[in-house]
């Protein structure tokens, strides 16, 4: 556990070192911020709150989970699998006394706290750029709606991270990996619009999946059946990824 531990630090300070790890994070905060001025501004010009306080920061959790937190996972798992295989960095990482699965665990768990830390950011945010709205109708309901959602929201966003981690192992170069992520991401987004029939069965169906606690109506039952689909997935997804990630040549 000691080691588990020590190694998810060190990934994480990894994906803290980048660039593009500040830029997601200053897109999380000014996204919401833009948005609420934006909204605030047309609601005083048609004298109609078109959407709430309360309402806002869920509003924008469905921009999060759909386009923004995914993308920047792909990049994230791209640099900590394929673009260390490239800069040969992983290498030097497997020579300390440390098994394998220790490390690909560690860069998993990393991976799943950048998309934690991403919606915890994206939520305080958004509950306070929502203050710039006109509207104040249903605040406290809201509030914890929105908190609701957002912790929720990390199923799938973890999903998507050990979906993205399998298919970084097919690529020793971090662009490639990253292209192909997003390709397979758009391909199962199109296949839900144009089958949906078989959406369900694709992990990126779920991504708005908050609504469903939101959505009273929506029986428990199917909510237990998604919850189960998606912890599957992440199962299966995690062991042939571990698998690849054990036999490949360094």
């Amino acid at each position: 556990m000691h080691s588990f531990i020590a190694g998810t630090r060190n990934e994480w300070s990894k994906l803290a070192a980048r660039k593009k790890l500040l830029f997601s994070l200053l897109l999380l905060v000014l996204l919401p911020v833009a948005s609420a001025v934006l909204l605030s501004q047309l609601q005083a010009g048609i004298g109609i709150a078109a959407v709430s306080s309360g309402d806002f920061p869920v509003l924008m959790l469905s921009i999060y989970t759909g386009f923004v937190i995914p993308l920047f996972t792909f990049m994230a798992a791209a640099d900590l699998f394929a673009g260390e295989i490239q800069d040969r960095t992983l290498k030097l990482t497997l020579l300390r006394p440390i098994s394998r699965f220790v490390v690909f665990s560690s860069k998993v768990a990393a991976l799943g706290l950048y998309s934690l830390v991403s919606l915890v950011v994206g939520c305080a945010v958004s509950v306070l750029a929502g203050l710039l709205l006109n509207s104040q109708s249903g605040w406290g309901t809201g509030l914890l709606q929105s908190l609701e959602a957002y912790s929720v929201a990390f199923v799938p966003m973890f999903t998507l991270v050990v979906l993205a981690v399998l298919l970084t192992q097919l690529f020793r170069s971090a662009s490639g990996a990253m292209m192909v992520c997003v390709f397979v991401y758009a391909a199962l987004k199109l296949l839900g619009v144009f089958y949906p029939q078989y959406a369900a069965y694709s992990p990126t169906y779920y991504t708005d999946w908050h609504q469903l606690w939101l959505n009273g109506a929506v029986p428990a039952s199917k909510i237990i059946n998604a919850t189960t689909y998606l912890a599957a997935s992440c199962i299966l997804c995690f062991t042939a990824a571990f698998a690849m990630f054990d036999r490949r040549e360094i």
